[in-house]
């Protein structure tokens, strides 16, 4: 080989090598890294509602992201969402209705991805007839602090004109209320259908009284992700990885309910039945909004509007601030 072509060849060689090494180095570079850790926490304690983020962390998802992620029981909705806006968090699960009270009421939070456009809530019963809610005056009614259905008893009761003096609330902790209600030492109580409802009913063996307070005008945004404004200005890749595969343990929640149950029951830390926890997660993904052509979570404008109007009408909340105060779709892919 001449001289000329032997230096040509070899420059094509070292330009064709750094451009291999060029398209490698972020996928290197992400490899070299310490992954992000960031904590998501629950509103409340571990249920099978909570399956879809546990098949993420379990598959992987979060971790190809870049995410040491750490999912944590919670004490209350308003709770979690006062520790986000204090920035001692970054990231809540919770009820989306719960963040519009406290976005109404000035917290610097928002609701970024939407995963139940209507809370699967209930009230349940025994021997006491319970064929709508004007059945729940003069009964002994259970609820507690930081449940949903307990934050939203006064629009409830004045959507359907019930006499909230003639219910007695009877507010004790979440952990007493079942074996008040099974005891009798309370007529009703309030539950999430995908949690408390098959836990009781396999508990009791038998099927309670409900009434859906979805068929009675109580149609409010369910589960959803908050982050802290501060911290979506500050890292908004690291929101947009997190929706994403929480989105894919969605996805795959969807697709095979059983397994789901099965990764949560792994990560119990009380032990659930196996068809408790099935029912439980089927409950959930079937109240799943993944809207058509949209990401899951997709949030709308029409969904949003009719829970802040409600909560208007009823006394909710005061005023109505503008939607982008509430939530956004910009960190969904």
């Amino acid at each position: 080989m001449k001289p000329k072509a032997k230096v040509l060849t070899t420059a094509i060689a070292v330009c064709l090598l750094a451009a291999v090494t060029m398209a490698r180095a972020p996928q290197d570079i992400a490899r070299g890294q310490s992954p992000e850790r960031l904590t998501v926490r629950f509103t409340w304690k571990l249920k099978g509602e909570y399956a879809p983020l546990y098949v993420a962390l379990e598959k992987g998802y979060y971790n190809a992201e870049g995410l040491d992620v750490q999912l944590s029981e919670g004490n209350g909705a308003q709770n979690v969402l006062k520790v986000l806006a204090a920035g001692n968090e970054k990231f809540g699960y919770g009820p989306a209705v719960a963040a519009a009270q406290a976005v109404s009421l000035g917290l610097p939070v928002k609701v970024v991805a939407l995963y139940q456009t209507s809370a699967p809530m209930g009230v349940i019963a025994s021997d006491t007839p319970l064929k709508g809610p004007k059945d729940l005056e003069g009964k002994r009614l259970a609820i507690s602090v930081g449940e949903t259905f307990g934050d939203m008893i006064r629009p409830f009761t004045r959507i359907n004109n019930v006499d909230l003096g003639k219910i007695q609330l009877i507010q004790m902790d979440a952990s007493a209320r079942t074996t008040q209600f099974l005891t009798r030492k309370v007529d009703v109580m309030s539950v999430y259908l995908s949690n408390e409802l098959p836990q009781i009913e396999k508990r009791a063996g038998v099927k309670f009284n409900v009434i859906k307070v979805t068929d009675f005008g109580l149609n409010v945004l369910g589960s959803s992700m908050y982050v802290s404004n501060a911290f979506a200005e500050q890292k908004p890749d690291t929101v947009k990885k997190l929706l994403l595969a929480t989105a894919k343990g969605y996805r795959d929640a969807m697709a095979d309910p059983k397994e789901a149950a099965k990764i949560m029951a792994r990560h119990m830390a009380v032990p659930e039945q196996p068809d408790v926890l099935e029912r439980q997660v089927e409950a959930t993904v079937v109240t799943t909004n993944a809207p058509a052509g949209k990401p899951i979570g997709w949030q709308a404008e029409a969904d949003w509007r009719a829970t802040l109007d409600l909560l208007k009408e009823t006394g909710g909340i005061i005023d109505v601030k503008a939607l982008n105060s509430y939530f956004t779709n910009e960190y969904l892919q």
